[in-house]
């Protein structure tokens, strides 16, 4: 027993790939809802068991990972690590959230095993030990959510309107990718992160373009502003499943995966800071329209979308830093963010407009805590992660000379201020203007697990040593080099 517990830990970021792949064809050939919805939920805790893992065995204790793993093209390295338990765990969370989120339709099965396929595409996301796996994830985890958002037609027809956004935007985005990959693996000698990281560019014009353009790319599909005109339609109007989703581990997985990358061209003498300035440019960019629309926003879910647009702002900006700090603070945001984004769209009413939450916290309690534990967070409150991020970002600005970039940071939450005070006030000290029909669906009992931990983990700027530590040390490898 012991000799096999050992043989999954060293293939850990495996399992980890294969566990939800193996779930959604038990939950596509399940006879009924519930059966696939009991499958989602063992194989995503699988995947997240072996995910967190390996990130305590290499993050907490300071020891490197593997480089390689066999039987896939994965390659671990810090941000990797930490990103790959980061969505391995809110995945079993929306799993163990499923029910609650499909009804008993006949089509209930195919939409739990589309989630479970976008889920292992966005953990091999992160583990990909090339460019080329690296796309093909992305693109399996784009196609399934695209699926996953159509289904939901049936009983909304503005949820194919959503899924054609996002159908749209992925075929775009993997078309730039496409050729950005192309021209990285030209100019670099090759496609895998080892040649990323130890060659010398031969043609670094292709190499610059080849960068930037698969910078844009993950930004498009992360939300990032101003590629971020197909997020509102798909967040306001996508079925709940593939929004939750979306919203909390395909986000954390494209942006880890342009932190990834970024860390590989930094290092670059002929590429380092003209990356920074386009990835610096980018992210204020970002922070100042996504706070705008934010502020304008008059649906949760459009909200939720333009709010993410800020905070990947924020992530651009410390990514740009292109110092070990500036990395570390990146991950804690794209924590606080994934965090955040699951609490807003799990806990959002099944009608996303802002009047629909009017008197919530006398209605659904337990709900509104999420919430407004979600809007603390955007915020920057004190004692919630979003205030984490930003101080750290702050910090690893004024150490690296980049004072500015507190003044980004500052804007941001102020406007956080507003949109996020507004949804309190909305929620706690106003009335219900229409009457509102009380839910006595059995299954949403299965949104309570969910909730508990969205709460919790906004909360966790109470005592963050452990991320910070994970953070930290997942920055000090970046590229698969022991601290």
């Amino acid at each position: 027993m012991a000799a096999l517990l050992e043989i999954a830990r060293n293939n850990a970021a495996l399992i980890a790939v294969l566990a939800p792949f193996v779930g959604a064809a038990l939950a596509a050939l399940a006879p009924a809802g519930r059966w696939a919805c009991l499958a989602a939920m063992a194989a995503a805790t699988i995947a997240a068991v072996a995910a967190c893992d390996l990130a305590a065995r290499a993050l907490t204790m300071a020891a490197a990972p593997p480089v390689a793993e066999s039987g896939l093209a994965l390659r671990l390295d810090g941000v990797g690590v930490f990103i790959g338990a980061l969505v391995a765990t809110l995945g079993a969370l929306i799993a163990w959230a499923s029910p609650a989120f499909v009804t008993r339709a006949p089509q209930t099965p195919y939409a739990v095993a589309l989630f479970l396929l976008a889920l292992t595409g966005w953990i091999a996301s992160a583990y990909a030990g090339d460019l080329v796996t690296l796309h093909l994830a992305f693109a399996l985890a784009s196609v399934a959510t695209v699926a996953a958002a159509a289904l939901g037609a049936e009983r909304d027809r503005a949820a194919l309107s959503a899924a054609l956004r996002l159908l749209i935007a992925a075929g775009v985005a993997g078309a730039v990718l496409t050729i950005g990959v192309a021209l990285i693996a030209r100019a670099g000698g090759g496609a895998s992160f080892v040649s990323l990281a130890h060659a010398q560019l031969s043609a670094p014009g292709a190499g610059g373009v080849g960068y930037g353009l698969a910078f844009g790319a993950l930004a498009m599909m992360a939300g990032v502003a101003p590629l971020n005109l197909w997020t509102a339609a798909f967040y306001g109007r996508g079925a709940a499943l593939a929004v939750a989703a979306f919203g909390a581990l395909g986000v954390a997985a494209l942006l880890g995966a342009l932190t990834r990358l970024a860390a590989y061209a930094v290092v670059a003498p002929a590429l380092g800071e003209g990356v920074s300035r386009a990835l610096l440019a980018l992210g204020l960019a970002s922070v100042a329209i996504g706070s705008v629309q934010a502020v304008g926003a008059r649906d949760l879910r459009r909200l939720a979308a333009y709010a993410a647009a800020a905070q990947a702002g924020c992530v651009l900006i410390a990514v740009a830093m292109g110092s070990p700090a500036g990395f570390a603070a990146a991950l804690v945001q794209i924590f606080a963010l994934a965090i955040a984004a699951l609490a807003l769209t799990i806990a959002a009413p099944p009608h996303g407009a802002l009047e629909a939450l009017d008197g919530l916290g006398r209605r659904a309690p337990f709900a509104s805590l999420a919430l407004t534990a979600g809007a603390l967070s955007l915020m920057g409150a004190p004692l919630t992660l979003g205030f984490l991020g930003r101080w750290r970002l702050i910090e690893a600005g004024v150490g690296g000379g980049w004072w500015w970039a507190a003044g980004a940071v500052i804007f941001a939450s102020l406007s956080a201020v507003f949109y996020g005070g507004r949804l309190i006030e909305r929620i706690y000290f106003r009335r219900a203007s229409v009457a509102h029909e009380r839910v006595h669906e059995p299954w949403r009992v299965f949104l309570a697990p969910a909730l508990v931990v969205a709460f919790a983990g906004v909360l966790m700027g109470a005592d963050p040593s452990m991320l910070l530590r994970a953070a930290d040390n997942a920055s000090r490898f970046l590229t698969g080099a022991a601290p």
